[in-house]
């Protein structure tokens, strides 16, 4: 993340790092060299989640900015992030940007998805070149995105709101701003049906309402004609470092060893 960071102007990209708990000191000298460190503890997914869709609000960050959320499982390409601006750029009508998406039912790694669920009124668009690489209108990401500064303010309470929703949350919560309903009547039922034991029962009843406002959210979105629009780069710029899921494309291996390279060498932009 920290090579494509610097394949961008510097005066145009500030690094954060939102650590919960201790990290090895080699990853932390990294941190410190080439950005904020943010050090915070027992946040765990969602705490992290939280603290990172604050930030936007909290620094008071200009609205037009783009902003990405990074998991730390990822491998990027030297030019990811740099295509992604010129992707924000390009695609005025975008709220969202992913790296790393399902288009209808096709994961990154080319395969259909399996429990994944296309609404039939989802519609894919024509590809676009834009800088390197290929663009094009996606239906989910996982929570490593990026948004406009504007949007993730906007959008924060949902966001929130989606991580108590359970199971692919972030698959749900794309569906949602997009005006899609994320969960079908049937399963909301069976998802109370389903428990047994008192305390299941109960947090499965709570998770159903929420789904079921998340239903309602994305109703309201899909009535007023304000669905957002999410577009991502197709093949994958980045990818899950999950061994089954690696993005089609890119002989990934060889990334991995070459950032390695760059790595011994100094983390200089000159080794790019």
């Amino acid at each position: 993340m920290v090579r494509a960071a610097q394949a961008i102007s510097q005066k145009a990209v500030e690094l954060i790092y939102l650590n919960d708990g201790p990290i090895p000191a080699d990853r932390l000298r990294v941190m410190r060299e080439t950005g904020e460190v943010i050090a915070k503890s027992r946040l765990g997914n969602s705490g992290s989640l939280r603290a990172a869709f604050s930030l936007p609000t909290e620094r008071a960050w200009n609205p037009d900015d783009l902003v990405w959320f990074a998991e730390d499982d990822y491998l990027y390409l030297p030019n990811a992030l740099a295509d992604l601006v010129a992707a924000k750029e390009a695609y005025t009508n975008a709220d969202y940007f992913s790296l790393y998406a399902l288009i209808g039912n096709r994961l990154p790694n080319g395969s259909p998805s399996e429990d994944k669920r296309v609404p039939e009124n989802w519609q894919s668009d024509s590809p676009r070149k834009i800088k390197g690489s290929i663009w094009r209108k996606a239906l989910s990401t996982t929570s490593t995105f990026g948004a406009r500064v504007r949007t993730v303010k906007e959008d924060r309470g949902m966001m929130l709101a989606a991580m108590r929703c359970g199971g692919a949350f972030d698959h749900s919560t794309c569906l949602a701003y997009q005006g899609f309903t994320p969960y079908p009547l049937w399963f909301l039922a069976q998802g109370v049906w389903g428990a047994t034991r008192p305390i299941p029962v109960a947090r499965s009843l709570a998770a159903s309402l929420v789904r079921a406002g998340f239903n309602v959210y994305a109703a309201a979105r899909s009535m007023k004609r304000s669905p957002r629009f999410l577009v991502a780069s197709d093949p994958a710029l980045i990818t899950h470092l999950e061994s089954a899921f690696l993005a089609d494309g890119v002989d990934w291996a060889a990334v991995a060893a070459d950032t390695q390279l760059w790595v011994a060498a100094g983390l200089t932009t000159d080794s790019r």
